[in-house]
């Protein structure tokens, strides 16, 4: 290679270690590089690259408080790098995870440490002169030029250049990133025929996800999968398949897998959060969102959500249904609340999330005037924002009201979203499903398990019992249709044997009286119906009895 490229391009070392940036920056100017500066921290790398451009960046994986790929990550989505600017990975070993890591910005190269002279002007040759071959068409896609890149990729593909490989894949993503669909299809089947590259397999099910074939995308990921277990972007959208289609579980299990091949993406556990509470298993959700909170510290992945799901997490699960637990676990939440709002400066919407979680924790801890606080933050912005509020959050917000005991404007807000939402039946299960259950998920958990401990009492004869129970799982929650109607069964079953039949008649009225909001599409109406009934003619002959 000629002097005049090393003298040309301008490099930044990053390392940690000072004697590794003074021997690579040595070797460079051995080279013939004169324009050559060097940063020892991540952040530092970051500072120099806003206030200058470099060609090259040769920076090392371990970086103390960030590592090398949270730089690449951070540099190109903040456009601190252009495409005519190459970045390097130096590593003392090229760890699977680091590689799988990679997947949303990949180094141009990765080089192995200890870097010796030879070895670096062996890769630094090849890769500046591959950079000056595709030079026009790098330039053309920082200038936003789209129609030259096309160009400039087709002339080198029709030309059978070694670097056709590479220009497809540019060629097609560009097309994509057009909506030229049929263009990205003709090329990625172009290059299939030839040899089936993953990059052009996740090409075309990108392009039927687009085009909402999820289905045929389906398929094709599945068999993406099974040829390569380790492509990331293949569970990434897979799992936004599954989720489009409400099969949440499944999406949940997929990116569980995918998160242990590269536990290190914050996106991705966020995004397996928000999928387990889609699902209810608050554990899992407790799990991937700790880790997206630790690993999103130095990430630019990292958001305010992330934290406030957090909260909602370490309240929700404390170590026990003990008041100590239950209060350790509160203070926790309120700590994990209180450093979000510290370090973001967060969308109305946000602050709407986090001010339902604190009313929530300080109602645990029986803090009224705070509680109320909070709560009164809450109604303003939602007031204030509620047309552009998505779903989940008004579910959210209307739970909240549910627990701080204000079930008319509860109501009222369901039945304003059931209007907005009339054609949407997931939406509607979920109002329904919350009108039957307005509680906190360690409360249904915990009348879950009640419940089954009640119906295996009622199966086995032990009336009394069953009865019991029942009235404790209504405890924890008491609008729950198939509660209510299980204590109503048992109680009309066990009224010729009740030394008082009148006030376990009024105990089965008060039990029905609570789940009033259901209606004829509910599963449990027919039985609601049939135990109406029941009753009413319990009563008569109750009363018939009495007068006799």
């Amino acid at each position: 290679m000629y002097f005049r490229e090393y003298n040309k391009t301008r490099f930044l070392v990053v390392d940690q270690n000072l004697k590794v940036r003074q021997s690579v920056e040595q070797f460079l100017k051995s080279f013939g590089a004169w324009y050559i500066d060097s940063a020892t921290y991540a952040d530092e790398a970051v500072d120099k690259c806003q206030h200058g451009l470099f060609d090259v960046v040769l920076c090392d994986y371990h970086l103390g408080d960030k590592d090398g790929q949270q730089v690449l990550e951070e540099l190109r989505s903040k456009k601190l790098l252009k495409h005519t600017s190459l970045f390097i990975m130096a590593s003392a070993e090229t760890t699977k995870e680091m590689v799988l890591s990679a997947v949303d910005y990949q180094p141009d190269a990765y080089i192995n440490k200890p870097i010796t002279r030879d070895l670096l002007k062996h890769r630094f040759d090849g890769l500046l002169l591959d950079n000056e071959v595709l030079y026009d068409i790098k330039f053309a896609l920082d200038s936003g030029d789209q129609s030259t890149a096309i160009y400039l990729c087709e002339e080198k593909i029709l030309r059978n250049s070694k670097y056709r490989s590479w220009c497809e894949k540019t060629l097609a993503n560009v097309l994509f990133n057009k909506a030229d669909y049929d263009g990205a299809e003709a090329v990625y089947t172009s290059v299939i025929k030839r040899r089936p590259l993953i990059w052009a397999q996740m090409g075309l099910a990108r392009i039927q996800f687009a085009r909402q074939q999820y289905q045929e995308a389906e398929q094709s990921l599945q068999e993406i999968l099974k040829a390569s277990p380790n492509c990331l972007q293949a569970y990434d959208l897979l799992a936004e398949i599954f989720d489009l289609t409400k099969r949440w579980k499944d999406a949940q299990a997929l990116l569980l897998t995918a998160t242990k091949l590269a536990p290190r993406a914050v996106h991705r556990q966020s995004r397996l959060g928000e999928l387990c509470l889609k699902n209810q298993d608050l554990n899992n959700a407790l799990s991937a969102f700790q880790n997206a909170v630790e690993m999103g510290q130095k990430s630019l992945h990292d958001k305010p959500s992330n934290h406030i799901y957090l909260a909602h997490c370490i309240h929700e699960t404390p170590a026990s249904d003990a008041q100590p637990d239950r209060e350790s676990a509160s203070h926790q939440a309120l700590d994990v609340l209180k450093y979000a709002e510290q370090k973001f400066t967060p969308e109305r919407d946000v602050k709407l999330h986090a001010s339902l979680v604190e009313t929530r924790i300080h109602n645990t801890l029986q803090q009224q005037e705070l509680m109320a606080q909070s709560l009164t933050q809450a109604q303003d912005i939602y007031f204030a924002e509620w047309s552009r509020l998505t779903p989940e959050l008004t579910l959210e917000y209307a739970q909240t009201l549910f627990i701080a005991g204000k079930e008319a404007e509860a109501e009222m807000t369901l039945s304003q979203l059931q209007a907005l939402y009339a054609h949407d039946t997931s939406i509607l299960a979920r109002i329904a499903e919350l009108r039957d259950e307005p509680v906190a998920w360690q409360a249904r958990v915990k009348a879950a398990e009640l419940n089954k401990r009640g119906i295996k009492c009622f199966e086995g004869g032990q009336l009394e019992e069953a009865i019991q129970i029942f009235e404790e799982a209504l405890n924890f929650s008491p609008r729950h249709p198939g509660l209510n109607l299980n204590l109503v069964q048992v109680l009309l079953k066990y009224l010729p044997k009740s030394s008082n039949p009148e006030a376990r008649l009024a105990q089965c009225t008060t039990s029905l009286n609570a789940i009033k909001h259901i209606n004829e599409k509910h599963r449990q109406f027919p039985r609601y119906q049939h135990l109406q009934r029941k009753l009413a003619q319990t009563k008569i002959q109750q009363g018939q009895r009495n007068l006799g």
